[in-house]
């Protein structure tokens, strides 16, 4: 595979205006695909599930440290990456997406 430069507008969504700048938002999709009729939702599942994922190993993390620290002695404990209300946050922002794509699926395959 040979890198070629491509300019900004070859990034674009055939029905996009033309850009305002040198930056084009990120996209998982290009070509193609891109006009593919569900694209926008793919690209969306992708933006939220890798989130969902940080938010999950992070909450993970910060659990399991909470647990090595109650058999660790006091000299020996390590503060996790976060705290318990920031932790319950993350979890809750994890459920919320994960409901929030879900419904926008179920709403796709209804219409379909």
């Amino acid at each position: 595979m040979t890198a070629t430069t491509a300019s900004p507008q070859s990034h674009r969504h055939p029905d996009a205006a033309a850009p305002t700048s040198a930056h084009q938002p990120f996209r998982w999709t290009e070509g193609a695909e891109h006009v593919f009729v569900d694209a926008a939702f793919l690209e969306t599942t992708l933006d939220i599930c890798a989130g969902i994922n940080t938010c999950l190993e992070i909450v993970y993390a910060s659990n399991l440290e909470r647990l090595s620290n109650e058999d660790a002695d006091d000299d020996q404990t390590v503060p996790p990456a976060l705290g318990i209300v920031e932790t319950d946050h993350l979890m809750r922002l994890s459920i919320a997406a994960s409901a929030l794509l879900r419904d926008d699926a179920r709403r796709r395959v209804a219409q379909a």
